[in-house]
């Protein structure tokens, strides 16, 4: 299954924080999961949503997988 990207405000400001050079990688990383899938990712056990965090070198990208819409949404960029 593919996704649709959607990045929350919260998202969109935290990759703004990061260098662009990370920022594009980083950007590239979440649409190849997106679309295929690929890529180091850990779910997070929550109540009824499917939360994961998604590896990409030293940064992670936490965001919620939405079965009913297909859409990925990216709450939050960080580094580790």
């Amino acid at each position: 299954m593919s996704w649709e990207v959607e990045w929350t405000p919260s998202g969109i400001a935290s990759l703004h924080q990061i260098h662009w050079l990370d920022a594009g990688r980083i950007d590239a990383a979440v649409q190849r999961f997106a679309a295929t899938g690929e890529g180091a990712v850990h779910r997070v056990p929550a109540d009824n949503a499917v939360i994961v965090r998604l590896r990409i070198g030293r940064y992670r990208v936490l965001a919620a997988l939405d079965p009913w819409d297909g859409v990925m949404r990216i709450w939050w960029v960080y580094r580790v």
